[in-house]
């Protein structure tokens, strides 16, 4: 037998042949094991091509990632903002918030030099409750410090916002979680805010407990959102939109847009309705506003949750008007794209894992040609995405595979996570209203386990198609079921404890 050798690597030729001749034979067709269940050749062909259709718009999202992610290797370049006065008020939302959480931040915000300012805190938490925080922020003595309670604290976070908007003395109006750690320079920077404009001062993360779910959060939040989802979009010059702590507006553009939205997705509806009346959200280089990540598994899931709901509610509501907007065509696609990826990613990752799933029931071990070289792309622009990744988080001092592992894992989560998240997809089109857990922080984050009976029901079904596939002699729907049961293994003993 004549061996062909390269790279000190040595591969027989028959074995090279064979598999030529099996890669040649996806010219014809999808090549399917021998004891394959017999099916419909249009049900086959349509599975087919839906795996297709779902493999090209994966390659979409991830090329404008990657368009993102070669502005965000770029420094970004602005001046700096110019001040042009007025009267600011900051206004932070409360509830089923401690006292030392209330008066940490309100201690967070007396350090900052901020002339000519007043602090709003909105409380929606019962009487006794807001006594003890009145109190509390009381005792602090600072005179530029007013604690509210709505009187019939109803409706989301919005209509709390737009209450103390009401009452706010400011011309220039600030929202803040009570969470989030503020740059210095925020108050001149909100004071910058244009008279049709929302302005964005930038996302990070901070973890309160370390955990593995912390840290990787942590790694998402600089390079995916802070410097490919807002700092490329601006160095393209792109529009994008704000996120819920940490937007500056005047207030008479907030009141001719309304305010904010009685929904879960304030920040995002209230950012596309700036866009719908002739505005702009803006942002502005410089240190951005750190908000606190979940430290648990499931705290992460439910905020995850809700973000996926609120980007599919705002796109089943905004996205025909997107096109309508007075911008180029490249702006409008950008903004579409932006409210567009999240669900779409969620729902992509969820019909290709099952797509997946059925070609295995189907014994195709190989799909058409075409079908080939769209996972090859795919690969290709994965390994590019990450690449540009690294180039950013190299600077930290971040090694390639480092970077590699927290993007794997990052895609692993989002698989397993799929399936409960598409569901949130699903309500987000089809549903305005859902009920708002807050977001559990800190130790509380901690007070659940990973394995719950969404991943119980997951473990047992992919378990019983290993079982079914191991029955039927079907290696490859077995192997399928046994690769994600395998990511969901991964998940919960390294990602997720």
């Amino acid at each position: 037998m004549a061996n062909i050798t390269f790279l000190n690597i040595t591969i027989p030729r028959d074995i090279l042949n064979e598999t030529l001749q099996v890669i040649n034979k996806t010219r014809e067709g999808p090549v399917v094991i021998s004891n394959a269940p017999l099916l419909p050749e249009w049900l086959q062909n349509t599975l087919i091509l839906i795996y297709l259709a779902l493999l090209l718009l994966s390659l979409l999202l991830i090329s404008h990632y990657i368009y993102y992610a070669r502005h965000a290797v770029r420094e970004s370049h602005a001046d700096p903002p110019q001040a042009s006065g007025g009267f600011l008020s900051i206004i932070v939302p409360v509830k089923n918030e401690d006292v030392d959480t209330v008066t940490a931040a309100v201690k967070r915000l007396a350090a900052l030099p901020c002339p000519d300012a007043e602090v709003v805190i909105v409380s929606d938490d019962p009487p006794e409750k807001f006594e003890k925080l009145k109190e509390a922020v009381d005792a602090l003595g600072l005179t530029n410090v007013r604690i509210l309670r709505r009187p019939n604290p109803v409706g989301y976070k919005g209509v709390a916002l737009n209450w103390a908007a009401e009452r706010a003395r400011g011309d220039v109006l600030l929202f803040l979680d009570v969470d989030s750690v503020p740059p210095l320079d925020m108050c001149a920077r909100a004071r910058a805010v244009g008279d049709r404009e929302i302005l964005f001062l930038g996302w990070d993360g901070y973890a309160a407990v370390n955990t593995p779910i912390a840290s990787l959060q942590l790694f998402l939040y600089k390079y995916l959102l802070y410097h490919l989802a807002i700092l490329g979009r601006f160095n393209a010059g792109h529009p994008l939109l704000a996120l819920g702590s940490g937007i500056a507006v005047r207030k008479k553009f907030f009141e001719e847009i309304g305010g904010f939205c009685n929904c879960t997705a304030d920040d995002y509806d209230i950012s596309l309705r700036a866009y719908v009346h002739g505005g702009q959200v803006r942002y502005t280089p410089g240190p951005p506003v750190y908000v606190e990540v979940p430290a648990g598994y499931n705290a992460f899931k439910r905020q995850y949750a809700r973000w996926t709901y609120n980007s599919a509610y705002v796109f089943a509501k905004y996205a025909s008007a997107l096109f309508s907007l007075k911008m180029p065509k490249s702006h409008k696609l950008s903004l579409f794209l932006n409210v567009a990826t999240h669900p779409l990613m969620v729902a992509t990752t969820f019909a290709i894992m099952a797509a997946g799933l059925a070609m295995g029931y189907a014994g195709i071990l190989l799909p058409p040609i075409y079908v080939l070289m769209a996972q090859a792309a795919l690969f290709a622009l994965a390994l590019a995405q990450v690449y540009y990744v690294y180039k950013i988080a190299k600077r930290d001092g971040y090694s390639f595979w480092t970077v590699v592992k927290r993007m794997a894992q990052s895609a692993s989560l989002l698989l397993i996570l799929s399936p409960y998240l598409t569901f949130y997809v699903l309500l987000g089109l089809f549903k305005r209203r859902i009920r708002w857990y807050v977001t559990p922080k800190g130790l509380s984050a901690l007070a659940k386990g990973a394995l719950g009976l969404y991943e119980a029901l997951m473990a047992a079904l992919l378990s019983m198609l290993v079982a079914i596939g191991v029955y039927l002699g079907n290696w490859v729907l077995a192997s399928n079921s046994a690769f994600v049961l395998v990511v969901l293994a991964y998940v919960l003993l390294k990602i997720a404890k």
